[in-house]
């Protein structure tokens, strides 16, 4: 059985880098895809990318707000990347379910070096590599949650809200892959806005899942764990 301390990096790694990413939008000085006119961030016409441009869309400097998108990204990516460990192990505790454990494990890693390399690839200095970075991330993660849902069903150990909570996350990365290959370009008529809204959507959703797959497994393990009390004669 794996640690509890992976799972409580999860939620401190959502915390800090929810609150570097809110400093980072303050920072930035405007300008989106579409309009470079614009002042501030706005939550529906940047993507979370943005925040990680050197010069903004709008040719103002963004240095500072780029470091901390720079620094939100790669520890989200180290507290919930880190985190499949445990889950690989947990969901691997039987011989027939660990290949597919294993598989979403390998697979997890492919999908943190490439947000790694989104949070390194800013947009205004290498837009082709950051794209590539990008698809490919989100296309690799749906596979995660698909894999640890499959093992997880057939397992006792595993609680059922985590079955529940990994095949949320896949019909939702699912869904987003969708409007990422087939949902309107950026250039088209309200195609920002779809883009972006549902990049937020997804990015809000696999945080939260894995905050709520990190509490309802530590709660198994300290009660699985925690040493049965005798009663005292009286």
């Amino acid at each position: 059985m794996p640690g509890t301390a992976v799972f409580r990096r999860v939620r401190w790694a959502a915390g800090i880098a929810t609150v570097l990413a809110i400093v980072a939008g303050i920072r930035y000085p405007g300008g989106t895809f579409q309009d470079h006119s614009t002042r501030g961030y706005s939550f529906f016409e940047n993507f979370l990318s943005d925040l990680g441009m050197t010069v903004a869309h709008n040719g103002e400097p963004n240095q500072l707000g780029a470091l901390l998108f720079v620094i939100a990204l790669l520890v989200l990516v180290v507290g919930l990347g880190g985190s499949l460990v445990g889950f690989v192990r947990l969901h691997s505790a039987t011989p027939q379910n660990r290949p597919l454990a294993l598989l979403a494990g390998f697979v997890g890693v492919i999908v943190c070096v490439c947000f790694a390399g989104v949070a390194l690839t800013p947009e205004n200095r290498f837009l082709s590599l950051h794209i590539v970075f990008t698809r490919t991330a989100w296309r690799l993660f749906v596979l995660v949650p698909l894999l640890l849902f499959a093992a997880a069903l057939r397992s006792r150990d595993v609680p059922r809200g985590v079955r529940s909570a990994w095949l949320f996350l896949t019909v939702m990365l699912a869904g987003y892959v969708w409007v990422l290959d087939f949902g309107p370009r950026v250039s088209a008529p309200g195609g920002l806005v779809t883009q972006v809204t549902a990049q937020k959507i997804i990015t809000i959703a696999a945080i939260l899942s894995f905050v709520y797959l990190s509490v309802v497994v530590e709660r198994r393990l300290v009660a699985v764990t925690r040493p049965a009390h005798t009663l005292e004669p009286t």
